[in-house]
């Protein structure tokens, strides 16, 4: 595998190690083009049927679809929706970002029409839109809002405030941003306030709205998708791991005759040590 990876090394113009990094790195920026337009999307599993397509969703987008990240292709939802509702998400969902991007409202509702319900968010957690140049001033960060429910009325589509909850408190941001900081973001230290809000807090934040309009997306759509979701386990009663008989004994016979093949007997000692580590491992937590 190594001379492999030098011939597709060299293939690259490659010859030293101090050149892999830029390789890499331009490799990277490279994957990220590609999947710019990639898109964030709620998932809310109503019944067993959805839970069970969700799994089929995650398990595909790790081990069929995984680019960098996993990732579920529309088509993939579009086969395994039952039983899932569709939020639009935040603003790195679809629709949103249309709607930044200043799109005609023909491309909206086409955008919109695809989820089961639309999404809107305090305007904090969009902040950085003024930073970056996204948005002039909160009030076109209203605006962005407002026409996502105005889109919910014309399609007749649920709007929902949500929160974007990263921690449960304000004062807990401290912890996301060291998180983020350890992997890299300049802007560690500028949190939005992604902390539970309360009822009336969120009545507050979207009174812009009008009083029954903000009542509608905070308290009475939020509780109808609710009410739309079976109270369900995420692993449900009676899944369990399977259990093979004498599989503890036959997995210690099979490593001890293949390490003797591999290393000679007796194992020299640092093999030895190694692998009953790792068997006690593997035995005392029933991997």
């Amino acid at each position: 595998m190594l001379i492999e990876f030098f011939a597709m090394l060299r293939s690259e113009s490659v010859f030293s190690l101090q050149q892999v990094n830029n390789a890499i790195f331009t490799r990277t920026a490279e994957q990220s083009k590609r999947q710019k337009h990639v898109n964030h999307i709620l998932l809310l599993v109503q019944n067993r049927t959805g839970l069970k397509n969700l799994y089929r969703l995650i398990s595909d987008a790790h081990l069929k679809h995984f680019k960098r990240y996993p990732i579920v292709p529309r088509s993939a939802l579009d086969r395994l929706r039952e039983g899932i509702i569709v939020g639009s998400a935040c603003e790195k969902g679809e629709l949103f970002s249309a709607i930044v991007r200043n799109r005609p409202s023909a491309e909206l509702k086409k955008i919109a029409a695809y989820y089961d319900f639309l999404e809107i968010q305090p305007i904090g957690n969009n902040q950085f839109m003024l930073a970056n140049g996204q948005a002039r001033d909160e009030e076109e960060l209203r605006g962005f809002n407002r026409t996502v429910v105005r889109l919910g009325k014309d399609l007749n589509k649920l709007v929902a405030a949500t929160g974007d909850v990263h921690f449960l408190d304000s004062k807990d941001s401290i912890y996301r941003a060291i998180i983020m900081n350890s992997k890299g973001f300049a802007d560690a230290d500028m949190q939005a306030p992604l902390y539970f809000k309360t009822t009336d807090e969120m009545l507050e934040e979207f009174s812009y709205l009008g009083e029954e309009t903000a009542r509608e997306v905070v308290i009475e759509n939020t509780n109808r998708i609710a009410d739309l979701c079976e109270n369900i386990k995420p692993v449900p009663s009676g899944v369990f791991s399977p259990k093979i008989k004498n599989s503890a004994q036959e997995l210690e016979a099979l490593t001890r005759d293949k390490a003797r093949e591999l290393y000679g007997d007796p194992l020299p000692a640092p093999v030895a040590e190694r692998m009953e580590t790792e068997l006690h491992a593997i035995k005392k937590h029933k991997f």
